[in-house]
């Protein structure tokens, strides 16, 4: 009897190995792409939850947007009352804002149009809204 592992039984544990190994890379891959897609659907809720409150309460809600601490709160317009802060997680930047806020009239369309975008260093993806009818759209995520 000789001690040790035959040729056949290391290649076969070098496929398992490489297998395993190429199904983690794949699936950290895809972790920045579902972080910022679900960054940018939480952003979007938000700003449909600002929306609803102004229609149903017949008051000015909206999104302030604070590039510097990565953040943002969604307020009450008058008088001027944070309901809730909302910090990105590390990775995902906002980086291209075309106001410091977003308004929601009580009527429900937005007070000026509106883009955002967010970015994980790797992917970009923009959110919109439009004034007419207030509607928020998320663009397809591309790659920077």
């Amino acid at each position: 009897m000789r001690n040790g592992f035959t040729l056949l039984e290391l290649v076969l544990v070098l496929g398992i190995v490489t297998i395993v190994s190429a199904g983690v890379l794949v699936s950290l891959r895809g972790s920045d792409r579902r972080a910022l897609a679900n960054a940018s659907l939480t952003l979007q809720a938000d700003l449909r939850y600002a929306q609803r409150r102004a229609i149903m309460e017949g008051r000015r809600y909206g999104i302030v947007f604070e590039l510097a601490n990565n953040r943002y709160r969604i307020v009450l317009d008058s008088p001027r009352q944070t309901i809730r802060t909302v910090y990105f997680r590390e990775g995902i930047e906002l980086i291209d804002v075309t106001g410091p806020q977003l308004m929601f009239l009580p009527r429900g369309t937005a007070s000026s149009g509106f883009s955002i975008m967010l970015s994980n260093g790797t992917y970009s993806q923009e959110l919109t809204a439009t004034v007419s009818g207030g509607r928020v759209r998320i663009f397809d995520m591309v790659r920077t």
